[in-house]
């Protein structure tokens, strides 16, 4: 179909100037302009389109992810390890920014120069839908919403995995068809999820051996080459948009994930969801004391809101987890339920705003984190 999208958020709706896209990429609007005359990237000008118009420069979202890979390039700001630091966003809480965590991140490391693949692990597909797609939309409603068959989602992790819990079969999918890159070829990539992904929970609980050990059992097969179209060795980091509530496939992104980054909304309840991931995380240790390494625990305080005597109440009983509190909190903000209506993180939306400046401080800290992770995991020479 002609002039069709590749993906369901209308991406050709946003288009930034260069001091806002000079933010995004964290350099001065002279360190970009400099980019601009040195990597022959063209960036149309308004006027182009309308001759009445300034001519500004307009940055459309593809072609910002484009100026982070050749700074990236020119600045070797990528990790260079033997693995990619895998990250599980998780808490065993519903509702406590969990998804928007993954999805902003997601964009923000890719930003400041980390190939990111993000990986939906959630039936309710909300980071596939964050990042430009409609799970469930079929070849036939395509046409209808003017997208092309690259926006449709035609498998997910479930696909991949499940054959690796049948020593039968081999992997026959190959992972470049499911793929998505919202972005275009320098964005984060994304293995997305759908109503069928819950297939994956039901393979898990009835097979053989160690069951919570599937998830590292498949990155460590990607990265020898035996997953078709996908090797996670070209990833600096992995990170995984985890279910809330306690399965098997949550245990299997704890087991691999060498960071755990829990948001806890600023309540009793949800400091208690941290209590269980803790406990579960303690668990897996306990049981495959040779298998699951020592995670890294980051706790992300989010819905931060001006009821003082609250904040101070949660802020108290998160003391009980000392050197495990993120440095940034991400404050309450009615942009986040607007963003979702785009299809697309508030970061390539509104990257002004006052919300995407703080999530861009948390990616600040990670990004440093999980470069020192890295360069300690290319030290130790260990695959996953």
């Amino acid at each position: 179909m002609e002039n069709a999208r590749s993906t369901y958020a209308l991406l050709d709706q946003y288009e930034h100037r260069l001091k806002a896209v000079a933010g995004l990429l964290n350099v001065t609007e002279n360190t970009l302009r400099n980019y601009l005359a040195e990597s022959g990237i063209k960036v149309k000008r308004a006027n182009a389109d309308n001759p009445k118009s300034p001519a500004i420069r307009l940055f459309d979202l593809p072609k910002i992810f484009e100026f982070a890979d050749y700074r990236r390039r020119k600045n070797s700001r990528g990790t260079e390890g033997k693995r990619p630091v895998v990250v599980a966003v998780e808490i065993i809480k519903g509702g406590t920014a969990k998804t928007t965590t993954t999805g902003e991140l997601a964009v923000q490391l890719q930003l400041f120069g980390l190939k990111v693949l993000a990986i939906d692990l959630d039936i309710q597909a909300n980071l596939t839908h964050i990042l430009g797609y409609e799970a469930d939309l079929s070849v036939e409603e395509a046409e209808k919403f003017g997208v092309s068959h690259a926006a449709i989602v035609t498998g997910t992790f479930a696909t991949l995995c499940k054959p690796l819990l049948d020593r039968r079969r081999a992997v026959s999918v190959d992972a470049e068809t499911l793929l998505k890159r919202p972005f275009g070829p320098f964005g984060p990539a994304l293995i997305p999820s759908d109503t069928f992904f819950g297939d994956l929970e039901i393979a898990i609980a009835t097979t053989q051996g160690p069951r919570e050990l599937t998830f590292q059992k498949f990155f460590r097969e990607s990265q020898e080459g035996r997953i078709p179209g996908l090797n996670v060795g070209d990833y600096d980091v992995v990170i995984m948009d985890c279910p809330p509530h306690v399965s098997f496939v949550a245990t299997n992104a704890i087991a691999a994930a060498d960071i755990i980054i829990a948001p806890v909304r600023m309540e009793a309840f949800s400091v208690k969801g941290l209590s269980k991931l803790i406990t579960e995380i303690e668990t897996l240790r306990e049981a495959y004391p040779n298998n699951v390494r020592q995670p890294e625990l980051v706790i992300l305080p989010a819905y931060y809101s001006i009821n003082l005597t609250r904040n101070a109440r949660m802020q108290d009983k998160l003391s009980q987890y000392p050197g495990c509190v993120a440095p940034t909190l991400i404050s309450q903000s009615e942009e986040f339920p607007k963003s979702l209506e785009s299809y697309l993180p508030l970061t390539l939306t509104k990257p002004r705003c006052e919300a995407v400046k703080q999530y861009q401080a948390f990616a600040d800290f990670m990004y440093k984190k999980i470069r020192e992770r890295a360069k300690s995991q290319k030290t130790e020479g260990t695959l996953l």
